[in-house]
């Protein structure tokens, strides 16, 4: 039995019926590459009971305590009911990308059951007119609770739940039994929840003096930056990358429980290629390039003021998770302006490649871990208002991309062959674009509420017009590069070529003969370029 941290209690208290807590991912699979070129549901059951044991998050469900006097525990259940976790669902015809985009849509919409464990599977079939897909082709809805998994946690999960081979790794060897924590009772509960009291004021004590500490660091870089002229209040908002009023565009304020899913794709040589042109740039830069591209076109088409504080929140990076370990969140997220008001992709990639370096070095003097260690200590409430009353005014967007492998991979046989994951919109936060890269494709997911994006394909066009034109303004720069190291070459001298008379004929008008030192001669003393 282990106690929920304070940034996962506070994803459980922050979920209301019309935003739901839980992250998710869509994968497209081509079964023709398994045995007999079919996979049933059953195969895909035994599949997935056959790793049960990689992540104790398919396991285990949550405890309250009562009152909510303290925080929850986690229990983990010996048996997993994999008849209710795993669905089957089909597409009406003709089965296309738009009716795929509105299945996920509103699987996205329906809230978990807490009294189990909190992910569920849906195998999507009669996906026959997808471009791109074999018609024959399945889909697989897979989602875990927000308060469990991160969005690079979870797809560690995936990644453990398939193999790297075609051919079905189900094992003959009879496996060690799964043991179950014995359900606390009440009266553990509340001992517990007495014994939790004081430590944790004092741990409480603890973090507030390391945040005073960093906090005195930082105004001290505040103190020594500040221009003259320059308030204090100026300069410490502009080191932490804050506008001074609120920026809120049109994915702000509450949202709706329906929700939008759309997807595109782009392939990651061309992503690679951007990424080296511009020195220091990181992947997820050139993401966020993108991403603030196409809001600046969805903006504009939509008749609304690109503010030029329009930032997104940007997962840090994580460290490695082994699959079997305890998945957890990690939440250290930076604020990185989206410089929607510039018209240039490229100038907009080096102005968010300078602002998420800045933004790094001051999280780096802050420390990344601060908001998990004031989250466990202080009361769930106090950091679900926080959340709620002051990022909202400020962040509306949601930006993250996660490192996938580069091979296939293999769930029952059926070859992955796109890979698209899905986040969380929240109250104040109605835009989320999500990005995995797969097998030489950065495969994207835009989520949002339905009234703030009611046309989820005008979003990804320009996705996809955004990308093109940071391509070709590459291929521009390129060009005029070469053409300023490559020298010109002097224009040549012309020589007029004569044809000597046959033999016994005169010379006619316009011929000469031939004559080698006279020609010689004329080249040495004739003005370049006038031979």
């Amino acid at each position: 039995m282990k106690q929920l941290g304070g940034l996962d209690e506070l994803f459980f208290a922050m979920e209301r019926p019309n935003q739901c807590m839980h992250v998710a991912v869509l994968g497209i699979y081509d079964p023709s590459t398994a045995p007999g070129g079919n996979v049933r549901l059953r195969d895909i059951m035994a599949h997935i009971r056959e790793r049960l044991d990689v992540s104790p998050v398919l396991r285990r469900r949550l405890v309250r305590v009562p009152f909510d006097l303290d925080r929850a525990y986690w229990v983990d259940e010996a048996e997993v009911d994999l008849e209710y976790h795993i669905r089957h669902i089909a597409l009406p015809k003709p089965g296309d990308w738009r009716h795929l985009c509105i299945q996920a849509a509103r699987l996205h919409s329906l809230v978990l059951d807490r009294s189990k464990p909190l992910w569920q599977v849906y195998v999507i079939e009669g996906i026959d007119n997808v471009e791109g897909v074999k018609p024959g082709s399945f889909a697989i809805y897979m989602k875990f609770h927000r308060g469990e998994v991160d969005g690079e946690a979870s797809a560690k999960i995936l990644r453990a739940l398939h193999s790297l081979i075609a051919m079905p790794e189900h094992s003959h060897v009879a496996k060690k039994p799964l043991f179950a924590d014995a359900v606390p009772t009440l009266v553990e509960l509340y001992a517990r929840s007495l014994s939790n009291a004081v430590p944790r004021v004092v741990r409480l004590w603890h973090a507030v003096s390391t945040a005073g500490v960093k906090m005195a660091s930082l105004a001290s870089r505040v103190l020594y930056k500040r221009v003259a002229g320059g308030t204090l209040r100026q300069s410490l908002l502009d080191e932490l990358a804050w506008p001074q009023d609120p920026v809120k565009t049109r994915f702000a304020g509450s949202v709706s429980s329906r929700r939008i899913v759309e997807g595109v794709g782009f392939e990651m040589a061309k992503v690679q290629r951007v990424r080296k042109w511009v020195g220091g740039a990181t992947t997820n830069d050139v993401f966020m390039a993108t991403v603030g591209g196409a809001v600046r076109h969805y903006l504009q088409a939509s008749g609304e003021p690109l503010w030029a504080g329009v930032a997104a929140a940007v997962p840090a990076g994580h460290q490695d998770i082994l699959p079997g370990s305890d998945q957890g969140n990690k939440l250290n997220q930076h604020r990185v302006p989206l410089h929607v008001e510039i018209q240039s992709g490229l100038a907009r990639l080096r102005a968010i490649r300078q602002s998420a370096g800045e933004t790094r070095q001051t999280a780096d003097v802050i420390g990344h871990d601060l908001l998990r260690q004031l989250a466990d200590e202080l009361p769930t409430r106090i950091t679900s208002a926080v959340v709620d009353n002051l990022l909202g005014d400020y962040l509306n967007i949601v930006v993250s991309t996660v490192r996938g492998p580069d091979v296939p991979l293999y769930l029952a046989g059926a070859q992955l062959n796109r890979f698209y994951p899905i986040g969380v919109v929240k109250n104040g936060v109605g835009l989320s674009i999500n990005g995995f890269s797969y097998c030489g494709n950065l495969w994207a997911t835009v989520v949002s509420c339905r009234k703030m994006m009611p046309d989820p394909e005008v979003f990804a066009d320009c996705l996809r017009q955004s990308f093109d034109a940071l391509v070709a303004e590459v291929d521009q720069e390129e060009l005029s590069k070469r053409a300023r190291i490559e020298p010109v070459p002097p224009p040549r001298a012309s020589k007029r070529r004569t044809s000597a008379p046959a033999p016994g004929q005169p010379a006619t008008a316009g011929t000469m003969p031939h004559h080698p030192v006279r020609a010689r001669l004329s080249t040495k003393t004739a003005p370049y370029g006038n031979a």
